[in-house]
């Protein structure tokens, strides 16, 4: 490797913070999980004990009954093990501490259904339901204040663990890998692009010397602790180079970026002397999900429009007195598999809006907006008819934001990837709605299209109900507008 290559890889050190990467969920090692799991128990105990105390029963007595200490103690142990199923003690979604508190109400409100049952079903428990629903009611309590202090510790005691990443291989692939990366702002990346590779590589084989190779050496001299590598090496060169690097600690990966797993996973299997890559679609295309979510949507959409239909008539009325016009605002927007619908909000703008300007960029303090619908669009509450969308299937509670057909040909120009947002049905609030304003510029779009992908990727009910409480606390709030 001549001078020149070495003054580019000694220039191609970053950090992540300068690259705009996709989320990431933080995982949990053996050791914390054992944490989680004797807080939530902690938390279970304690919860028993206030729960004596304020309805003033025992569980003295609830043990002298046959039966009842052994369905108690089946229905903490399907709580726990919901929690394991979901995730709850090897990942967190959480950015902070109070996220965390919203996952384990979400979580709480999942196993707490189970534990009803065998509360409701098992003859011996109903004379003590009112002590074991208080015992559910404050462990959920409990769970969320124990997840927000050992998020907090962790956060300080075990900083988030930084990678120290080099990427090595021809030039334009290497310069694509970073974007891809889930990193996070502490992790650093080391870019090793090399005109010569598979000279490089051939003139280690014939040597049988992979310590000739200048991007391994300069990888392991800038103490990383992963090297990925772009192209594909010779397997005569896999085990001098995997027995060098592993000696060192450092892990090797490949990252062939003609294939990409876009709207879809990779399973590697080892056949005979081949590794297969077998595509499959994410958990969220599959026909167990689809079914799963339309039944989770109209399980809250039903019943949610009959609960709130006095809210919605108030609303419409005030709509109506506040200015002319119709109640309602009907928009073209792009649904699942690209296939247009119209969206039903209050309206909150004047009629005449964007009969001169054309479609407009909603945006924050808009001029164009009525006295009513300001508070409309700072509550949310203009988009409670979109309840109305759920039910006739064209949208889901939760999913990606629609968009606009004129925009959405503006982004699909802008990013490969935006088009997988319609692989399912848009949503009311969704991952990106959490985490970001409900108006960005349109140059935040690259970011909630991140966000899209992450939820598309991680997606589970769990997820959805999660989404849900930590949309329910910003509306009371009012964060999100």
């Amino acid at each position: 490797m001549d001078t020149t290559q070495s003054a580019t890889i000694e220039a191609g050190l970053t950090s992540a913070s300068a690259i705009r990467s996709r989320p990431r969920p933080s995982r949990f090692g053996a050791s914390w999980s054992l944490v989680l799991i004797a807080g939530d128990i902690a938390s279970l105990t304690l919860a028993a004990l206030g729960a004596e105390l304020l309805v003033h029963s025992s569980y003295g007595d609830l043990g002298a009954v046959p039966g009842a200490l052994q369905s108690i103690l089946f229905a903490a142990i399907v709580w726990l093990m919901l929690f394991e199923r979901i995730g709850m003690y090897r990942r967190s979604f959480a950015a902070n501490g109070r996220d965390e508190v919203y996952a384990s109400l979400a979580a709480s409100g999942m196993a707490m259904a189970p534990a009803l049952l065998i509360i409701l079903l098992v003859p011996v428990l109903l004379p003590f339901r009112h002590l074991l629903i208080a015992t559910l009611a404050l462990t959920a309590v409990g769970v969320g204040l124990s997840r927000f202090l050992t998020h907090t510790i962790r956060e300080r005691a075990m900083p988030l663990r930084t990678r120290r990443i080099a990427i090595a291989g021809t030039p334009e692939r290497v310069a694509a890998v970073p974007s891809e990366l889930s990193l996070t702002t502490s992790d650093s990346v080391l870019t090793l692009p090399i005109d010569s590779f598979d000279d490089d590589v051939a003139a280690a084989l014939a040597d049988r010397d992979v310590t000739r190779l200048e991007w391994v050496r300069t990888a392991l001299d800038r103490g990383v602790d992963e090297l990925i590598v772009t192209e594909a090496l010779p397997p005569e060169i896999m085990p001098s180079l995997l027995r060098y690097l592993e000696s060192r600690g450092v892990k090797l990966a490949f990252a062939p970026m003609r294939i990409r797993p876009h709207a879809c996973d990779f399973a590697v299997r080892r056949d005979g002397g081949l590794a297969l890559l077998y595509p499959r679609s994410l958990a969220i295309c599959t026909p167990g999900a689809e079914w799963a979510r339309r039944a989770f949507d109209l399980a809250i959409a039903a019943p949610a429009l009959l609960v709130l239909s006095p809210i919605l008539f108030a609303i419409a009325i005030a709509v109506k007195l506040d200015s002319a016009g119709s109640i309602f605002y009907r928009q073209r927007r792009i649904g699942r598999y690209g296939v247009p619908f119209e969206i039903v909000k209050f309206r909150t703008m004047k009629p005449d809006a964007e009969t001169a300007s054309g479609p407009v960029w909603a945006r924050s303090g808009e001029d164009r907006t009525t006295r009513i619908g300001k508070i409309l669009r700072r509550t949310s509450l203009d988009e409670l008819p979109q309840l109305l969308n759920v039910v006739r299937g064209e949208m889901s509670i939760v999913g990606p934001r629609p968009e606009r057909p004129f925009y959405v040909e503006q982004f699909r120009k802008m990013l490969v990837r935006y088009d997988e947002r319609h692989l399912v049905r848009p949503g009311i609030t969704g991952w990106s709605h959490i985490h970001m304003k409900r108006n960005v510029d349109t140059s935040a779009i690259g970011e909630r299209l991140s966000y899209d992908l992450f939820y598309l990727e991680h997606w589970s009910i769990f997820m959805d109900i999660l989404i849900i409480c930590k949309t329910g606390a910003e509306f009371l709030f009012h964060s999100a507008a």
